[in-house]
């Protein structure tokens, strides 16, 4: 009897094995689906248009409208100096929460006023300005039914085309930074992973980071549970699609200087994630803070951060 039940036993556990994904699964076709989808994006022009040129605070604000991936275009604000010389460029994605409004007045943002950079502040597909095209209602499942129609493989592309766009600006010193949090963060990962051009990357607590580990009762995961509910859809299956897009698998693919803010408490994007991201870094430049405080972005603030950050950047820059 007891050799019975041992035997019961050992099947439930192949079982319940063989039910369970393998823990840190990268997609096998992980690589050559994203040097694909660059390709594609490359098979398309750039066909920027000037929407609004003004004159602020000594520099020059231009208003570019950008084709991007599929035919799509998104908007951005470029600032650049007026004096004469060649500076670097920095390129700022919002996070999913600090989407702007569809006004293309002139924004009010510190980002664009800094003295000495060329600034770029990008609306991604279907946000702010961007969203005139293509206006989403529910951003974190438009198009999940694949990864070849989710939202956010358009949106990592376009990361890619504003710095292929910005470089060749004829006052850039050949420093491209990226910078952003939150969503912001993640988009800058992509664009220094698949796009040689980036120079360094700059970012706070990242969006999709080890998402299989993010606590399914909490925003996002609930959103996406939700989504595996009134679809139908069998929640491995939907782990293995957001895999693309997960940023423990573009983490290998960094090799500028990079720097990390993150928070000790975050229940949108968990320390453990950011952390084992940070790990697979292969760049020889990496540095990471925590900021001992909870809630996502509360870290955005903080002077030691800020003060970090900016010794980092200025350690880093490319002598022209």
């Amino acid at each position: 009897m007891k050799l019975y039940q041992a035997f019961l036993l050992s099947i439930l556990t192949v079982i319940v094995v063989s039910c369970k994904p393998n823990e840190d699964s990268k997609p096998p076709d992980f690589d050559d689906y994203w040097i694909q989808a660059v390709n594609q994006l490359n098979e398309s022009p750039i066909n920027e248009e000037i929407i609004k040129d003004s004159i602020v605070n000594d520099k020059e604000w231009t208003l570019y409208k950008i084709n991007s991936y599929n035919n799509v275009y998104i908007y951005a604000w470029v600032s650049k100096p007026l004096s004469q010389g060649k500076f670097p460029i920095k390129i700022r994605f919002s996070g999913m929460s600090k989407s702007r409004t569809l006004s293309d007045g002139i924004p009010n943002t510190w980002f664009l006023k800094e003295g000495n950079i060329i600034n770029m502040l990008v609306d991604i597909r279907g946000q702010g300005l961007s969203s005139k095209q293509l206006n989403v209602t529910n951003y974190l499942t438009e198009g999940l039914s694949s990864k070849d129609t989710y939202i956010f493989k358009g949106a990592y592309l376009d990361a890619i085309r504003t710095v292929d766009f910005i470089s060749t600006n004829s006052k850039s010193d050949g420093n491209i930074i990226v910078t952003g949090g939150g969503q912001g963060g993640s988009l800058s990962m992509v664009a220094a992973a698949l796009n040689p051009k980036v120079t360094m990357c700059v970012i706070g607590f990242p969006f999709f980071s080890d998402i299989d580990r993010y606590d399914k009762k909490q925003w996002p995961m609930s959103v996406f549970m939700y989504y595996c509910k009134k679809s139908e859809t069998d929640y491995f299956e939907l782990i293995d699609r957001l895999s693309y897009f997960d940023m423990l698998y573009f983490a290998e693919k960094i090799k500028v200087p990079i720097f990390v803010r993150a928070n000790e408490r975050d229940n949108i994007t968990p320390i453990e994630g950011v952390k084992k991201f940070f790990s697979l870094i292969k760049s020889n430049e990496k540095e990471m803070y925590v900021e001992p405080c909870e809630g996502h972005g509360c870290s955005s603030n903080s002077k030691k951060a800020n003060e970090l950050e900016h010794l980092f950047i200025q350690a880093n820059m490319l002598s022209s």
